[in-house]
């Protein structure tokens, strides 16, 4: 049986470096978020983060490619407030 990783999720101080960090393994999964970053600073920089993580193949579904892509009909669960118009 494959041995899952444990995963991490902290509040971090950064200093002003970047608002996530993350550290990778085989075995563990850490996630430091810095909170004294604005809510949209935090979003986009954990958007980046999981994106580069699916694109590199790092991350995927199981039993799918790593490059497939999702369904084009699906749908944001909820739009996020920058995307908005308004």
């Amino acid at each position: 049986m494959t041995e899952v990783p444990y995963v991490q999720v902290r509040i971090a101080d950064l200093d002003g470096e970047a608002a996530v960090a993350n550290y990778d393994s085989h075995h563990r999964y850490e996630l430091g978020i810095d909170f004294s970053r604005t809510p949209d600073e935090i979003v986009d920089a954990l958007t980046d983060l999981f994106q580069e993580a699916v694109t590199t193949g790092r991350w995927c579904r199981r039993g799918t490619g790593a490059h497939e892509l999702a369904d084009a009909t699906t749908e944001e669960v909820a739009p996020r407030p920058r995307d908005d118009p308004n």
